[in-house]
């Protein structure tokens, strides 16, 4: 089961209000429960003191939503930031909390990089090959994104869309990518 803590409580100061919490192991009128944001481990937490959350009811349909990240349940409207229209006009909002989105989005290229980088853009009809998947596109039908390091804002060049989505799912974190590896590998023929 999911909870909410109720209320803010010091001798608690690794779970703070909103933290998702999961049930470890329930008593008669306690629980054992962890903390996702942060994987810490609270033992016998009054059951009056948690609330159940119904995780089907919360998302960009209704008033609170879960962050991705820090798992704390927020009031969707003022934590979370639109994303995308979907079908039907309807408005999505990005998964990330605000603050988390701001720790992932880290550091901008500097204007002065972006603007002498703009001028290696691929033209429109110019062929340009990514340096990732190798996969040659046009300029003008294909996007290109000028990919940059999130934690020091240097450029390192110009992607294609997808390789730059892709590094930025793995939040640029160079263990997260060899996992990648490793999973793929453990399908391969020998």
């Amino acid at each position: 089961m999911l909870f909410l803590l109720n209320e803010p409580l010091s001798q608690y100061g690794e779970v703070q209000l909103n933290d998702l919490l999961v049930t470890i192991q329930e008593h008669d009128d306690s629980c054992d429960v962890m903390a996702l944001r942060n994987e810490a481990l609270l033992e016998r937490i009054p059951k009056h003191l948690l609330s159940r959350i119904d995780i089907t009811k919360t998302g960009d349909e209704y008033s609170h939503k879960i962050c991705d990240r820090c798992y704390k349940h927020l009031p969707s409207e003022t934590h979370f930031v639109n994303n995308r229209i979907k079908k039907g006009g309807r408005i999505t909002k990005r998964p990330s909390c605000k603050a988390c989105r701001k720790i992932k989005n880290g550091k901008s290229i500097k204007s002065q990089d972006r603007l002498k980088w703009e001028k290696l853009k691929p033209k429109l009809g110019q062929l340009f090959t990514c340096p990732i998947c190798t996969k040659t596109s046009i300029g003008g039908v294909s996007k290109h994104v000028l990919d940059h390091n999130h934690q020091t804002g240097e450029v390192r060049g110009y992607l294609c869309e997808s390789c730059n989505t892709g590094i930025g799912r793995f939040d640029d974190n160079v263990e997260l990518v060899k996992n990648a590896i490793n999973w793929l590998n453990q399908t391969l023929d020998p």
